[in-house]
């Protein structure tokens, strides 16, 4: 059976190579979004994973740091301290502001100010920061040419860079890092803070604000992100499998129209249309399996010149993309119904035709 649809498929090698190359793209275009998406997903909540954080206290109705406002004093961190269960609490300010790097200004920055002494909200392997310096996420940095030791302006502010950060990239926004009275003074309020970072257990109650544990202010940015960028890469993933779907049933029809005096060969030997049907959906996994193949081959290779050529893309490649592989070779089976009423209208006769 395979080798006869394998010989089927060769006898059109320019209609197979043409079919597995628009396969190659669909799937490249799927791993590229799909990609995407969990790399947007990561550089939203690697933070607050990572950010050695036990509870978030954030202002009634704000759950995620990305896409709500949240204004708290300051000093609710002095109280949440005494609490029972807490051991280390302060405030953490978030602003949203542009840089300036040689003259010219930079894409928005989300840019969080720590307490330096507790280190809560700290990225990962942030190093000890002195006033007027700076830990940029490392995709915004290679963005603008920039490296540890250069200088960026943030509101007439100059800070020095003193690291970078992994995992901070949001796509449409990376995350910078001050202290909180440098991140303070940029936001221009006295006692004013986003969060109150809690390390430790809060067992008492803050009526009037919003208190979240670290697992579940997670949770809440993973929601958000699914329910904003979700859709549009799932309707755009959905688009890209009925095209290529359409490619390989495109081919199907084509092939059956090219070698009918074959199939009606196959059917004066004895094959039925059941054997026919066969033969079609194996060809047509043939063709999806090559086109798969080529697909995660030249997605590979690009991958890293696109991340040299767009920094700012997140990129992020997980086990369950083996997933579309049977996805995939479901999707070409269903495309080898193209070809049906062809093979139904072949008589065995015509091979016999002069």
């Amino acid at each position: 059976m395979v080798p006869l649809a394998r010989r089927l498929l060769l006898r059109n090698r320019g209609g197979f190579l043409v079919t597995t190359a628009g396969v190659a793209a669909t799937v490249s275009l799927l791993l590229f979004l799909f990609a995407v998406h969990a790399g947007v997903k990561d550089g939203s909540t690697r933070y607050v994973r990572t950010a050695g954080v036990d509870v978030w206290i954030a202002q009634k109705g704000s759950d995620n740091i990305l896409k709500s406002s949240s204004f708290l004093p300051a000093s609710l961190a002095e109280r949440v301290r005494r609490m029972d269960g807490v051991r280390a609490a302060s405030p953490l300010v978030r602003v949203i502001a542009k840089g300036e790097v040689r003259g010219r200004l930079t894409s928005t920055l989300f840019l969080f100010g720590f307490d330096p002494q507790t280190r809560l909200g700290a990225p990962a392997n942030a190093p000890e920061m002195r006033p007027g310096e700076i830990v940029l996420d490392e995709a915004f940095a290679r963005k603008y040419a920039l490296r540890v030791g250069d200088a960026i302006s943030i509101q007439r502010r100059t800070f020095r860079i003193a690291g970078l950060s992994e995992g901070t990239n949001a796509l449409v926004s990376q995350f910078g890092f001050v202290r909180f009275d440098d991140g303070a003074a940029i936001l221009g309020l006295k006692d004013t803070a986003s969060f109150i970072v809690v390390r430790g257990a809060l067992r008492e109650t803050l009526p009037g604000y919003d208190v979240f544990t670290n697992d579940e202010f997670v949770r809440r940015h993973e929601e958000e992100m699914d329910s904003g960028v979700l859709p549009v890469f799932a309707a755009a993933a959905i688009f890209g499998a009925a095209v290529g779907g359409f490619i390989v049933a495109l081919m199907l029809y084509s092939s059956a129209l090219e070698r009918r005096d074959d199939y009606a060969t196959l059917k004066a030997l004895g094959a039925g249309h059941a054997y026919l049907l066969r033969l079609v959906i194996a060809q047509a996994l043939l063709v999806t399996l090559a086109g798969c193949i080529a697909g995660a081959l030249f997605t590979a290779a690009i991958t890293p010149l696109l991340l040299r050529l767009v920094p700012a893309i997140a990129l992020r490649y997980s086990p369950m993309f083996a997933l579309m592989l049977p996805a995939a070779l479901f999707i070409g089976a269903i495309a080898a119904a193209a070809p049906l009423r062809v093979l139904r209208r072949i008589y065995p006769g015509e091979v016999f035709r002069a």
